[in-house]
């Protein structure tokens, strides 16, 4: 681990950094990653792994500057795609395009790097964009709005037209409740895309069948409120759900079809490389790849862990 940090390569943002997305769209030289900021700016950045002594990044200086008025919640990479979503307090989703990214590798080093971006175009919504993540193959983005009772679905291939899903389990258009008892902090496609997974402020994940607001299961059994910071993420077989919680620094996993945690992840359970995490879990992800997952605490640590499931 102490090896790993030390050959890690480190780009410096001008402000604190609250969400980051990489990019799987293989057109350019390089692969990708966005981050967004405080500020309101989405910084890019390039970066190589080819040599195996040292990871290189660098900065990109963008021709058009993405910027939001208040703090960026999250970014996210339409897969397979150079398009770049970023959604922010300030009730907007930017999307941008990725157009051309000119980076010149010298040893462990870039010499430049820049990249030219387009905006397609800017969503203003109603309230802060919580959470936000793309479906169908980057065809369309769904996104979840403060103090709404839906989730929102673009369709980019259709001028972005909006359809609303509720989530109060009523039909997608008209008639269903303007008021929900929580916030969707958290979305997480499933592996086949069939499913989303929505982690709420109310100690409950909803998993949702996609493009419907049709219910499919309910979770509980962790603890987060509007203080917390809900995270979640499938499995890479899509069987169960990987989630932090409030009440301690473990992570639980629910079987889906049973709708129950079959185990958590703390400092009972995990007696090897390590350990568990002696802080409150801030963000986890699930490789579509491999067979891992990653998980970043307030301890001040990143940990890989192997699916045993």
């Amino acid at each position: 681990a102490q090896t790993a940090v030390k050959n890690a390569a480190r780009v410096r943002c001008e402000a604190p950094v609250i969400s980051i997305a990489m990019s799987s769209d293989a057109a350019h030289s390089y692969p990708l990653v966005a981050a967004g900021c405080m500020d309101g700016t989405v910084q890019l950045a390039s970066y190589d792994t080819s040599s195996s002594s040292k990871v290189a990044a660098q900065a990109l200086s963008l021709d058009r500057p993405i910027q939001h008025t208040k703090y960026v919640r999250s970014v996210a990479f339409a897969p397979s795609s150079s398009i770049l979503a970023s959604s922010s307090a300030d009730g907007t989703v930017r999307l941008t395009k990725i157009t051309s990214v000119s980076s010149a590798f010298s040893g462990d080093y870039f010499e430049k790097a820049s990249a030219e971006t387009q905006e397609i175009k800017t969503l203003h919504l109603s309230g802060a964009v919580e959470a936000m993540c793309f479906l169908e193959g980057g065809k369309i983005l769904c996104c979840y709005v403060r103090n709404t009772s839906y989730l929102s679905y673009f369709d980019l291939e259709d001028g972005c037209k909006l359809t609303k899903y509720s989530l109060n389990g009523s039909a997608p258009t008209g008639g269903f409740d303007d008021h929900v008892s929580f916030a969707v902090m958290d979305l997480a496609p499933s592996p086949d895309g069939k499913y989303i997974a929505a982690a709420t402020d109310t100690s409950r994940q909803i998993i949702l069948e996609s493009s419907s607001s049709r219910q499919i299961r309910n979770l509980y059994g962790h603890k987060n409120d509007g203080f917390s910071q809900p995270k979640l993420a499938w499995s890479t077989n899509g069987q169960y759900i990987l989630g932090n919680t409030q009440e301690d620094n473990s992570i639980c996993v629910w079987d889906i079809a049973s709708s129950s945690i079959v185990k958590r992840l703390d400092d009972k359970t995990c007696n090897s490389g390590g350990g568990a995490h002696t802080g409150q879990i801030r963000d986890l992800y699930s490789s579509s790849t491999s067979n891992t997952f990653v998980t970043a605490s307030y301890d001040k640590t990143v940990k890989v862990w192997l699916q045993g499931m």
